[in-house]
């Protein structure tokens, strides 16, 4: 079974008539996010930590340039041989620095002691409409929001809305795969391989699957933009990687893998 198509999750959640659930969802496609790490409310019998994001929790810088394209390369050569000044305007669109959104969204799910705060992760989008239509309108979400939450509610609102008022995902669905459910003090229950309807969790496999397999992340990559954890299994360079260095916050690692255009 496939995921369904990026540009039908996009249309759907465009649909959304509700603006304050509507710029939820694209927040938490974008940032590959789970859906408590978005929320600055917890659910009713939730305990620990709140990771919503404030609007402080976002600001702008820059970013070189991708490489210029083989076909741009061309293009500009042949220019140049009758036009030398449209080459070099042509030239000084494809070096200009992109401007850039940083994001420091909170990563939930990690073992934490008492009084440990909960990691974060800087996600970096290009505010370039071009390569990506909503780093925009989310990142003046969150400048909206001021000190405040950016989404002031729990994922139980978001859930709700989705179930009973605007089933704009119906008829879509993610495989999710064998694993092993444990419980205290019961045997180990195996699960099987199965589809699941997407709500809020299904866009983070289905984002997960486009950053791999359309922007050639790396394992590295995830773990700076979605928050993976480290794991060694036999592979010294990526667990030592997570003890020496910030990874989570090498967003540059990866950003001009996201300044390109997606067809």
């Amino acid at each position: 079974m496939s995921l369904p198509e990026v540009q039908t999750i996009r249309e759907r959640i465009e649909s959304c008539k509700q603006e304050d659930i509507r710029m939820y969802l694209k927040a938490t496609y974008l940032f590959g996010a789970r859906a408590v790490e978005l929320c600055g409310k917890r659910c009713s019998g939730e305990k620990g930590l709140v990771y919503g994001p404030k609007g402080s929790d976002a600001w702008t810088s820059k970013t070189e340039p991708p490489d210029i394209p083989s076909k741009d390369l061309a293009k500009i050569l042949i220019t140049a041989l009758s036009d030398k000044d449209e080459a070099l305007k042509m030239v000084d669109r494809l070096t200009k620095d992109v401007p850039v959104a940083l994001f420091r969204i909170r990563i939930a799910k990690q073992k934490l002691d008492e009084g440990e705060q909960a990691p974060y992760r800087i996600i970096a989008l290009p505010l370039v409409e071009e390569y990506e239509p909503w780093t925009r309108e989310v990142y003046d979400c969150f400048k909206q929001a001021g000190d405040d939450y950016v989404f002031p509610f729990n994922r139980a609102y978001v859930w709700g809305y989705l179930t009973h008022k605007q089933s704009i995902f119906k008829g879509l669905t993610y495989r999710i795969k064998k694993y092993n459910y444990l419980r205290t003090g019961q045997p180990v229950f195996k699960v099987l391989p199965h589809p699941r309807n997407v709500k809020i969790h299904g866009l983070r496999h289905i984002r997960t699957d486009e950053l791999i397999s359309k922007y050639h992340f790396d394992s590295l990559d995830m773990v700076a933009f979605v928050g993976w954890k480290l794991s060694a299994k036999g592979k010294t360079a990526p667990a030592m990687a997570d003890v020496y260095a910030e990874i989570r916050e090498a967003w540059h690692r990866y950003i001009k893998k996201l300044c390109k255009v997606i067809t």
